[in-house]
């Protein structure tokens, strides 16, 4: 082999890395897709692209070396932001992490064969081919498992541009240093020998490893965030609990006053203010109809308070609940549960204009030697939903989105229960299943 058959790695091979790069990502990110015929569509493209792209980038002059290397990186963007539907920011984030990986899988593979080509003195096209397929194979199959583990499948990265800044200066970083003596091989930080297939080998993945480094920081961070936001709304609702108690004592005194809203009518003669009196009144036995007795103290607390809030609202909420059977369950599980569940249900029936659509319902009873929670509400539009994951929002502000819905998959986990969302027939059900034992 001469030196321009070590430094080189064969276009084919390099196609087949970028491809198998942007083909992990695509099967992370598969469900985004939402249909096998457009992924095995996208696969089959984007095989033939690479393939195209690379044999067009071998005819180039040397000079033109830079710019083929930025038309791939442009094409594994493309891929990933466009049948995937990410945004430019998590798409770049993504194509550098791909980028590397191709890069150090097609270089570690071309290494190992020029080193047994040397030492055995025979070329094997066929040898060569093989070693592609396991390699590559195994490479990327533990690339796929390892950055699944970092990467929501559904949600956005949210990627921020410190964050990308960070990504794109370890990846320029690696590729500079480890393919330098491929356009220098005179520097001091070059080499024109064997060495360079190592150098260039150890440089990509010294840059992979600190990738990953990167991404396992980003995701304790994440995690750390999203702790405290969701501890924000549990706090939130306990609060509200709280603040609850207060108020419908009070609403329960004002209550007790309406026999002087009795004697005042009796004696007033003016039509218009008994007519303010008797509304006043209907007002007070309305609200006196907000109060519900489930059973369960801090449940009745919650009902009531989202009651009251469901009247001035002009919002049809009807419950059938036995709260003794939620008697194993803490306080703030209870206000998280119901008070998240309830909050979103209302929060979406607020903004329809038709009176008539408003509407949420909860049932809450034992089935067999189970503990069945179920709130619903009417949907205007349909969802489709994926398993394990949460539906989008409809909110305006969206710092705490899907924070409501994960708290309350904490405090059904820590239960041992289930949690089911469904979206069909212009209904939205919550459902959750507590398995309870015998005795309750």
């Amino acid at each position: 082999m001469t030196l321009s058959d070590l430094i080189d790695i064969p276009r084919f091979y390099t196609a087949v890395a970028e491809w198998s790069a942007c083909f992990v990502y695509l099967l992370i990110f598969k469900q985004k897709i939402y249909s096998n015929k457009k992924f095995c569509f996208y696969t089959v493209l984007m095989f033939l692209w690479f393939c195209f792209y690379q044999w067009s980038a071998g005819q180039f002059p040397l000079y033109l070396w830079v710019p083929g290397i930025i038309g791939a990186i442009i094409s594994i963007l493309f891929f990933l932001v466009f049948p995937l539907k990410l945004s430019f920011v998590d798409g770049f984030f993504c194509c550098i992490r791909a980028f590397v990986l191709a890069e150090f899988v097609a270089s570690l593979h071309w290494q190992l064969y020029v080193w047994f080509t040397l030492h055995s003195g025979k070329e094997s096209s066929l040898l060569c081919f093989l070693s592609v397929v396991l390699l590559y194979g195994i490479s990327y199959t533990i690339y796929y498992f390892l950055e699944k583990e970092h990467l929501p499948n559904e949600e956005a990265l949210n990627v921020n541009r410190k964050e990308l800044f960070g990504t794109t200066l370890v990846g320029l970083s690696a590729f500079i240093m480890g393919n330098l003596s491929f356009v220098a091989p005179n520097t001091p930080f070059s080499s024109a020998t064997f060495s360079l297939l190592y150098i260039r080998t150890l440089v990509d993945f010294s840059g992979l490893v600190m990738l990953f480094s990167q991404q396992d920081k980003r995701k304790e961070l994440c995690m750390r965030s999203e702790n405290q936001a969701m501890n924000i709304v549990l706090q939130r609702q306990y609060e509200n609990y709280r603040m609850s108690i207060d108020n419908i004592e009070l609403l329960r005194r004002e209550f007790h006053d309406l026999k002087h809203y009795m004697l005042a009518i009796r004696s007033e003669q003016n039509p218009e203010k008994r007519e303010q009196y008797l509304s006043e009144m209907e007002q007070a036995i309305l609200t006196q109809e907000a109060f519900t007795h489930t059973g369960n103290q801090v449940l009745d607390v919650v009902l009531t308070t989202k009651y009251l809030y469901c009247i001035k609202n002009n919002i049809h909420f009807t419950c059938m609940a036995d709260g003794k059977l939620l008697s194993f369950m803490h306080v703030k599980d209870i206000c998280s549960i119901f008070g998240n569940a309830l909050d979103n249900a209302i929060e979406y029936v607020s903004q329809l204009e038709d009176p008539e659509k408003r509407f949420v319902s909860l049932s809450l009873f034992q089935k067999n030697d189970f503990l069945m929670i179920e709130f619903e509400n009417y949907m205007e539009t349909s969802l489709s939903l994926q398993r394990d994951t949460l539906p989008s929002t409809t909110k305006k502000n969206k710092e705490y989105h899907g924070y409501g819905l994960k708290s309350i998959q904490i405090a059904v986990k820590k239960y041992n229960g289930s949690m089911t969302l469904h979206g069909e027939h212009h209904t939205f059900t919550l459902r959750i299943l507590f398995p309870l034992s015998p005795s309750k």
